[in-house]
């Protein structure tokens, strides 16, 4: 693990909403950051894609549940009492999920339909819980999904908690929680999120650990709204559960690789290991190796990448031990392959582990030992 060269004076980092809006507002100036087929409104292809047709019937189904859910909502956004003005958002992230897959079109297979039938009757049946004053799922463990009001926009957002049988709210100790990130994946819907989230733990499940598993609005690398997104959905996982500050660790996977990298960089102190895997961690070369494509960027848009590209910050690993991943053929091992190169030029070592002839996934001795 790479901590060396402790006295070195880093920059700061900039807060999470500056940094939201700067590379908003760049990404809108400049034409040929994605590449100019990318950027051209006739041939651009929409993310997410259009999904399957409601059958009729199906669509009156769903439409029947979601007035009913969204009744119970409403009743439960009107109570004063303390757990249904903190609960309410846990009911309210089922409603929006179907909501908005209904109202675009983004049911991706027919079962996913009937994926959203099963989640609006779990939204009822929490609503009528917090109705009645019980909040079963709170202290619950196992899979557990959740959610809270984004300062953002004050829409809900979902999450999925992974929670250890070991967990309890009583006690003088507290637990490591990890963060993960999901990868990329382009029919990836707040229906299908919550429907994983409640089958799935994921990847690495490490003993005595709560894992949080953030939505990030789609697929944007947890970064713009994706990065608050994140940092939201910790700080509501810390209000609820019993976190422990200085044993929370970053991790993911492909994009979610991405997003630890970046995490990693820019908050170094408020975690105590990170465990980036494949992704992306800078514009230029990234581009150049996937996209094909060599940039003539313009001075300010330099400038502008400098707030995410990871590599100019690698100065602040100093501070934070790292433990990287890459398949020995995947391309995106290029990340860990820069990073190690900035990190060089910091004097510190970046432990790096590849999986000998492994592509884009974790080689099975890697992720039995993670």
């Amino acid at each position: 693990m790479a901590v060396s060269n402790l006295g070195r004076v880093c920059a700061p980092r900039l807060p999470a909403v500056f940094s939201f809006l700067a590379i908003s507002i760049g990404g809108l100036a400049t034409s040929h950051a994605d590449g100019p087929a990318d950027n051209n409104p006739l041939v651009v292809r929409r993310l997410p894609k259009l999904g399957v047709e409601v059958p009729a019937e199906k669509r009156q189904m769903l439409e029947a549940g979601l007035a009913k859910l969204g009744a119970t909502v409403e009743s439960l956004r009107k109570r004063t009492d303390p757990l249904a003005r903190e609960l309410w958002p846990d009911v309210a992230i089922y409603h929006k999920a179907v909501h908005d897959a209904l109202t675009y079109q983004e049911f991706h297979q027919p079962k996913e339909i009937d994926d959203a039938a099963k989640l609006l009757e779990i939204g009822e049946q929490r609503g009528r819980h917090l109705l009645d004053g019980q909040a079963p799922w709170t202290s619950a463990t196992g899979l557990v999904v959740r959610g809270y009001v984004s300062k953002l926009d004050d829409s809900v957002q979902p999450y999925g908690m992974v929670v250890p049988a070991s967990y309890t709210d009583r006690g003088p100790g507290r637990f490591r929680l990890d963060l993960w990130f999901h990868g990329r994946g382009e029919t990836l819907t707040e229906v299908n999120f919550l429907r994983d989230r409640a089958a799935s733990p994921g990847t690495f499940t490490p003993a005595d650990t709560l894992v949080l598993h953030p939505y990030g609005r789609w697929n944007n690398a947890f970064k713009l709204a994706g990065e608050v997104d994140v940092l939201e959905a910790l700080a509501s996982a810390k209000r609820r559960y019993r976190v422990d500050d200085d044993r929370i660790a970053v991790r993911g996977f492909s994009m979610g690789g991405a997003g630890a990298w970046h995490f990693a960089v820019h908050y170094p102190d408020q975690f105590f290991a990170a465990n980036p895997g494949a992704g992306f961690s800078e514009t230029p070369e990234f581009l150049r190796v996937f996209q094909k494509e060599t940039l003539r960027p313009e001075p300010w848009e330099r400038q502008l990448w400098r707030l995410y590209d990871c590599n100019e910050w690698a100065a602040n690993l100093a501070h934070l031990p790292t433990v990287a991943y890459s398949g020995e053929t995947d391309s995106q091992k290029q990340a860990a392959d820069i990073m190690e190169q900035a990190l060089s030029r910091e004097n510190l070592r970046l432990q790096h582990i590849i999986g000998p002839k492994t592509g884009h996934s974790y080689h099975p001795q890697a992720r039995d030992e993670g």
